[in-house]
This record gives structure tokens, sequence and C-alpha cells, in this order.
């Protein structure tokens, strides 16, 4: 492990060249990855009676809309909004491999191997599949419902998955090392969390749609911070 600590701005900086080499990879990782989660999601919602349960009360929403919130906030307190909660968070954890395909397209750009569509699915194969699914759903659990120590608690998992793919380390060792980095990178790490959600959310400014292009940023940032904080890499 390096003790380089690079400066913010540089971090972000080749995070940003790292994203705009890869602008097509960008926006087909976000084409798949909502038309995935919205599919999933929508049939998870009318799975549990929740389309139906929202008909009954929608024309409130023209007429009376503190009626109509009041009588939405009691539906998503019922035993079906909870499990939809649940099957939500289980869907966005499958589909979390798929960002870890920008680990295997960045590194490949570094070492100038030509990059294919299918290294977007890198994280899909092998046993890796089911760890990369444990860690987001742990991920997802925390920041779903015990957000006010996700900040802290994000940098501190964030090389988790890279040493996992680059390293074939398990979860606990994974974990190990990445709090250690995060203990003596932690003002920097958590500057650099806060920054790229910043930038990955952005997009909603630029008429929703520029969403698609940079919610993936957040990948580039990871493989940044491991590539200088880590560099250790096993080809």
């Amino acid at each position: 492990m390096t003790t380089q600590k690079p400066e913010i701005g540089k971090i972000l900086t080749e995070a940003y060249q790292y994203w705009m080499r890869t602008l097509p990879f960008q926006l087909m990782f976000t084409v798949i990855y909502f038309s995935i989660y919205m599919f999933a999601a929508m049939y998870a919602f009318r799975y549990y009676g929740l389309f139906e349960e929202i008909q009954k009360f929608q024309n409130l929403f023209y007429s009376d809309s503190s009626a109509f919130l009041t009588k939405y906030a009691e539906l998503m307190q019922t035993e079906n909004a909870v499990n939809f909660s649940i099957a939500v968070l289980i869907i966005k954890s499958v589909i979390y491999p798929l960002n870890i395909g920008f680990l295997k397209i960045y590194r490949k750009l570094d070492i100038g191997v030509p990059l294919e569509l299918s290294d977007l699915f890198a994280g899909f194969r092998g046993y890796h599949f089911i760890i990369f699914v444990a860690f987001a759903l742990i991920w997802n659990f925390i920041n779903n419902y015990l957000f006010i120590i996700s900040l802290v608690w994000m940098p501190m998992f964030l090389l988790v998955p890279a040493l996992i793919f680059f390293k074939n380390y398990n979860f606990f060792d994974a974990f190990k090392l990445s709090f250690q980095v995060f203990n003596k990178n932690a003002l920097l790490m958590i500057v650099v969390v806060l920054a790229s959600i910043i930038i990955s959310f952005s997009g909603i400014i630029v008429f929703f749609f520029g969403l698609f292009v940079t919610f993936p940023f957040w990948n580039a940032v990871n493989y940044v911070l491991y590539k200088h904080l880590i560099a250790d890499f096993e080809e």
C-alpha cells in the first residue's frame, strides 16, 4: 500500500478524465441500470398492490393535495409498502455489480487494452457476484435506514469492491484494509465522497436526462482513489 496522499483536486480531475474518455459506456450503463431498476420496481409496486391502492385516492392529487399526501403517507406505512421497500433494496443490490465493470474498463485504459462492451458485466462473473450483491445489500441498508451515519460509513467501505475485484480479497479482509486506508486519509476520502455524490447527481439539474451521463461518475472516483491510495493491481 502506498503512502501517497494526492490532493482532492487531483483525484477529481483524474476521475473526470476517465469519465470523459468512456462516455459511451457511461450512457450504456445508465440505460441498462435504470431500465432494469424501473421495470423491476414497477413490477414490485403492482405485485404488492400499491398501484391499486393509490388509484383509490389519486383524484385527491388535483382537488386536495394535502389529503392526497396524508393518504399516501399512511399507505407507505403498511406492511405491503414495507415489503416493497425491501424489494427495491434487493433490486438495487442485484444490479449493483454493473458498477464493477468500470473498474475493469478504467484499468484497461491504463494498460492500453481495447475496451469491449462486455467489460461492463465483469462484476457478474464468478462467485464474486455474490460478494458484490452482499456488499450492496449492506451498503443500501445503511444508506436507506441509517442515513445519519452513512456519510462516515461510505468512505470507510469505499475501497472494498476494488480490493475484492483487483486483489481477490474476501469481504472481511477488504473491509479491514479499506478501513486502514480511511484512517490515514479520512478528510480526503470524506470530501471526495461528498463531491462525487454531488457531481453524480448533478445531471438532474440538466433537464433530468443529464443524470444518464453523470450518474456513473462515482465509479471513476472509486478507481482513482484505489489507484493512488493502494495502487496494487494483480493482472
